[in-house]
Formats: C-alpha cells, structure tokens, sequence
C-alpha cells in the first residue's frame, strides 16, 4: 500500500555505450526542420559511421573526426550516404559511409550550427555544475555490421576549446543518472566551421 505517495526511483542509465552524436533538435528559436547537407567523402578513405562527428578537412572532403581533433573545423553528425557502388556499379544508400572505391560518395550530415544533439559520457559520473563546459570526443569503436552505429562518447568536462559544448542532462529519464556512469548529455558543436567568426582552413 502506498497510501497515494508517488516514490521516485533513482535508476542505473540504461547503457555506457556509445551511440555519437544523435541529432534532437534546434538551439533556442530556430525552425527544427531536420535539414541534412551534402557533403563529398574521397574515395578508399576511412569509414564514417552512423552519428560519427565529421570533420571538414582542408582537402575540402569530410573525415571522421578523432579524440583531440577538430577543435575548429567539426561539422556535424553522420546520417548517412549516397553513392554508386564500385562492385554492383548500382546507386547505393547506406546509414554509414563506407571505405571503398567509390568515386562519387555524398554525405549527407546534420551540420547546422545551432543543432543540438544527444551524447553519451564515458565518466564515471558528472554533475549539473558541467553544463556550459566543454568536453573532448573520445572516439570508441562503432557497433559494426549490421548497422555501423558511432561508438562515440565525450570525455572530460573543462572550460577549454574542445569539440563538443554540455547544454544539459537528457531528459530521457532512463538516462540521467549523473551519479553513475553513462549519462546522456544535450551538446551542440563547438567552434563549427559554418559558424560565425570561424576563419577558413
């Protein structure tokens, strides 16, 4: 009998895996119109996975980003690709951006400066003192076939330039034991090449 009180459990997160960069929605009043870029990826270069961050690179295609890199030119998240596929010479959609030798490769990247995304920690615990700090990458092996999800979670919370910014605990209740490792984080790019007052590579 619980005599009509309503008792709040504090749960375990459901997970400490990492899944990159899950797109939610806009920052402050911007239209959420879920729009995606197009982006070109070189052939033979290293694969992209689902919700990876992506980089723009000088040469002017985009590359997966890795801990410590990117501090000003990250771009966005990883939805997926488009291309012809060398073997089957037939145009291909994939949720990841593979490694082969297809020429005509777009990526297609939620890459919208004020776009706010979920992401995992790989600390142990955090507090809500870290939101308005900034975080490294840490850049985690995907999941792997079949379906090439990012492994990507952020590290350490500091106030110096890194690649993500913490906006604020997910409100996904399943997930916001900060007490705990593996809580999930609202987080926009820092320093993102399309942004305003960011110089060219």
């Amino acid at each position: 009998m619980n005599n009509g009180l309503h008792l709040e459990k504090t749960m375990a997160n459901q997970s400490t895996t990492g899944f990159g960069l899950r797109p939610l929605r806009k920052v402050g009043q911007n239209d959420n119109n879920a729009g995606l870029g197009e982006w070109k990826k070189a052939a033979s270069t290293t694969a992209i996975d689902h919700h990876d961050l992506v980089l723009l690179a000088a040469t002017g295609y985009v590359v997966v980003a890795t801990a410590g890199i990117g501090v000003v030119n990250a771009l966005g998240s990883l939805n997926g690709a488009f291309y012809t596929d060398p073997s089957t010479q037939k145009p291909t959609w994939s949720n990841w951006a593979p490694n082969n030798a297809a020429t005509d490769m777009t990526c297609l990247v939620n890459d919208d400066p004020k776009q706010m995304f979920e992401m995992r920690t790989n600390l142990t615990s955090t507090t809500q003192a870290d939101a308005g700090g900034t975080a490294p990458i840490v850049d985690n092996a995907g999941s792997g076939a079949p379906n090439y999800i990012s492994g990507f979670t952020f590290g350490t919370v500091t106030t110096a330039a890194n690649q993500v910014k913490l906006l604020g605990i997910t409100r996904d209740t399943q997930n916001q034991d900060v007490a705990v490792s593996g809580s999930v984080w609202r987080v926009m790019i820092c320093s993102h090449i399309l942004g305003n007052n960011i110089a060219g590579i």
